[in-house]
């Protein structure tokens, strides 16, 4: 079998994923083929570099910049190199971008399979009924799915995908690089982190991060900490609110105590991680959350907004042991209240919420991606078998 797998560009997530896909692939006599649009992007700029891969990598635009692309050259480029290369699966990420819907028709055309790679939930945006009818439209064009977890499995279904073709496993990070970086990095404190215990927030500066309201509510429960304990609060990225988020730091006279150190690639990051006493992901609206599952393998506890596609997975709220609390990303005053008990918890309480998180993100890493896209790919094997749709030749 000859598995294309196409992403925007990589970055440090797409590449773990892709590996391991990759190696399950040779281990079974199979193939990969990674196909990137580009090979920057403006919206993530992140950098990674190749190495012996146990994929072939293709990059459509090697010298271009993502957001410089035409829809139409997107459209063209995706058709010209599956004709040539002919897979036998191609796993598509969403159905919006030109890239994917021509790679979509392109195997109902040629009769391949296409597997849909999403990360949508129902609650992400207000739904419009036309919208959703053109989505669903799209939807059913696919053999199966692979998504991240339980909400996004529930809202293909709504969209038309029938639940047993659709498969778990979709967003998964470098788990062992992390935890590796994150033991290193303990070993030593750098001397651009704070001296003194904080919150992590890890996000690009944009309106659904919903910073400024973190900011709020950090600044009321700073009044009401005893100051010689109170933890301070860093917040990592960048984007077009920095210019709010500085002024609204100023407004609440918190730069002594709020910390921003830009965006920083994964060496720089993960000391900031592996020595921060919780993660705050305050989000209005999160397809998943993939720093939830960094800040897992660092063994912090989390508090996540509700509106997060992981909290299922990574936060739940049933068992003897919590990684952590969900919370109304709209509701100041229980965001404060989390803040608040999180730095009053006793230490060892702490300890056993980041390692309950560290237990529960090791069942989603890269593995698991590679795991469910071929189960993906034998549910829509299976769905042929039964009559229904075009499914992956039996080889």
């Amino acid at each position: 079998m000859h598995l294309a797998v196409c992403f925007t560009n990589f970055g440090p997530y797409h590449l773990a994923r892709l590996r391991a896909l990759g190696q399950l692939l040779q281990e079974r006599g199979s193939r990969l083929s990674a196909v990137e649009v580009a090979g920057r992007e403006e919206r993530y700029p992140w950098s990674v570099a190749a190495g012996e891969e146990p994929f072939d990598w293709v990059r459509l635009f090697p010298g271009r910049v993502l957001e410089t692309i035409s829809g139409a050259e997107c459209r063209r480029a995706i058709l010209d190199w599956s004709e040539a290369a002919r897979p036998d699966v191609f796993g598509i990420v969403g159905y919006s971008r030109p890239e994917c819907m021509a790679a979509l028709r392109w195997c109902k055309s040629r009769r391949r399979t296409a597997i849909l790679l999403s990360e949508s939930q129902a609650i992400d945006k207000p739904r419009v009924w036309w919208k959703e009818a053109v989505k669903a439209r799209r939807v059913q064009r696919f053999s199966a799915a692979l998504v991240g977890g339980p909400r996004h499995r529930d809202y293909l279904v709504t969209l038309g995908m029938p639940a047993d073709r659709i498969a778990l496993g979709y967003n998964a990070v470098d788990n062992p690089r992390i935890e590796q970086l994150a033991t290193l990095a303990r070993a030593s404190r750098p001397a651009e982190l704070p001296n003194r215990p904080y919150f992590l927030t890890v996000s690009r500066f944009v309106p659904e991060k919903n910073l400024i309201r973190l900011i709020r509510a950090y600044s009321a429960y700073r009044r009401t900490a005893e100051p010689s304990t109170a933890w301070d609060l860093a917040l990592c990225g960048d984007g077009p609110l920095r210019s709010r988020v500085e002024a609204e730091l100023d407004r609440l006279d918190l730069r002594r105590c709020v910390h921003l150190p830009g965006f920083l690639r994964e060496p720089d990051l993960i000391p900031w991680y592996a020595h921060a006493g919780a993660l705050v992901h305050p989000s209005l609206m999160e397809p998943w959350g993939l720093v939830v599952n960094e800040a897992a393998v660092c063994g912090l506890p989390l508090i996540v907004s509700d509106r997060c596609g992981c909290v299922e997975t990574l936060v739940p709220e049933d068992g003897p042991e919590r990684s952590g609390f969900r919370v109304d990303p709209r509701d100041e005053a229980a965001l404060r209240e989390r803040l608040a008990w999180m730095a009053s918890a006793p230490p060892e309480l702490r300890r056993r919420m980041g390692q309950r998180a560290q237990s529960l993100v090791a069942a989603w890493g890269p593995d698991r991606f590679a795991a469910g896209m071929l189960a993906a790919i034998e549910r829509a094997r299976t769905n042929t078998a039964r009559g229904r749709g075009r499914g992956v030749p039996q080889r």
